[in-house]
């Protein structure tokens, strides 16, 4: 696709209780996710296409409460189903993207969250979270209570709507921790709700025919027989999003004769 629809979030605070609402409807993200995934032959279903659709939503919602200048990047191991899933946001640009290889992991016995954010001129930081296993939403609950230092609760408010409700300063975390579905169904009626701010999100790696030669150029001029083994091309997945790309020894040839 030439330009993937945008969704809106929504962050709202939440007076007298001292929380951050953020709320999105992610069907037309989805829809942008499955459309990705036939466009490149990737065969994403059951459990792990679960797992990236939860991925999807709760980094588009975390963003949608960061600041503007900030990007970040979720890698998370589960132990039981094996599965990995990388997910990205990208406040600048108003961009997410997620992906689960379809290569079978190395079996493990806990969870591990890798969080990952840059925001200039800060140095990029990293935070490892090990967590029992348990759905995804849990787990960034838990990554919230280790490495962010304050509650986080996550929601299904419809079958493609969701909802994070984040603990800010002198928050009712009695409140918060009471949480349920129900109580999120009639959140906007029991609690005082000031909207914040709207942000738009779309899927998008960023990822190009261009960028892959960049990226190769360097293996190539190292190793370029080993590279191809005989054959005229390869290819190579872009590990963000699983994008296969084509990459020729001719292109690379061109491209290293002329300098780049």
């Amino acid at each position: 696709m030439d330009e993937e629809p945008d969704i809106e979030v929504r962050t709202y605070f939440a007076r007298g209780k001292n929380a951050l609402v953020a709320r999105g409807d992610f069907s037309e993200l989805f829809a942008a996710w499955y459309l990705h995934c036939m466009d490149h032959g990737l065969q994403v279903d059951g459990a792990a296409a679960d797992v990236a659709k939860d991925a999807l939503a709760a980094i588009t919602l975390h963003c949608a409460g960061r600041p503007w200048k900030e990007s970040c990047a979720w890698t998370v191991k589960f132990p039981d189903p094996r599965i990995n899933v990388f997910a990205a946001g990208d406040n600048n640009s108003g961009t997410v993207v997620a992906h689960v290889p379809n290569e079978a992991p190395e079996q493990i016995a806990k969870g591990v969250f890798y969080a990952d954010v840059i925001e200039p001129p800060r140095p990029a930081r990293r935070s490892v979270v090990d967590f029992e296993p348990v759905p995804f939403f849990r787990a960034v609950e838990y990554f919230y209570e280790r490495s962010e230092q304050r509650p986080v609760r996550l929601f299904c408010h419809g079958e493609e709507d969701f909802v994070m409700v984040s603990a800010q300063p002198d928050c009712d975390l009695g409140w918060l921790a009471g949480l349920d579905d129900e109580a999120i169904r009639r959140l906007d009626r029991d609690v005082d709700l000031s909207l914040l701010e709207k942000r738009s999100f779309n899927f998008q790696c960023g990822c190009n025919h261009a960028r892959m030669l960049e990226f190769m150029l360097p293996v190539f001029r190292s190793q370029g027989d080993g590279l191809f083994l005989g054959d005229p091309s390869v290819t190579v997945v872009c590990p963000r999003c699983g994008a296969r790309h084509v990459i020729t020894r001719e292109a690379l040839e061109a491209m290293a004769s002329g300098g780049s």
